[in-house]
């Protein structure tokens, strides 16, 4: 596993904790810098750039998420669509006359309804595709 994924693997665990440190910070920065001016100056000020921090951070860790999303869903497809062809080839094309292609048809046609339910939206995870035999 690289530096790069384990900081990232780590900031995702404590994103909370890092965006109340953060807010806490751009408060006591911001007071600090609006000491002299109107307390409610100061907290519009706060509040807004507390916001603004948080939304950036949250856009930044929803892009990449998304971005990972997508790549495993398109590297399933691939998966998948090779599959099908893979099986249909092997029902359309029989290799011996004798051979009884209906049952191997339905055998394949049961293994690919079997590997499309085991594929959920929010169980993209490579490492969790253990198709079944």
């Amino acid at each position: 596993m690289s530096y790069t994924h384990r900081l990232m693997k780590l900031f995702l665990r404590y994103l909370e904790l890092i965006l109340t440190t953060v807010g806490v910070v751009v408060v006591l920065v911001i007071f600090a810098v609006f000491r002299n001016s109107y307390p409610w100056k100061a907290a519009a000020v706060c509040a807004v750039a507390v916001a603004v921090v948080h939304g950036l951070i949250f856009y930044g860790v929803r892009s990449r998420q998304r971005k990972a999303r997508n790549n495993e869903v398109f590297s399933i497809r691939e998966m998948l669509d090779d599959m099908v062809n893979n099986r249909l080839n092997t029902v359309l094309y029989p290799p011996e006359e004798n051979d009884d292609w209906r049952v191997r048809a339905q055998l394949a046609l049961y293994e690919i309804q079997a590997r499309l339910n085991f594929i959920e939206a929010e169980n993209l995870k490579p490492r969790n595709f253990n198709p079944p035999k």
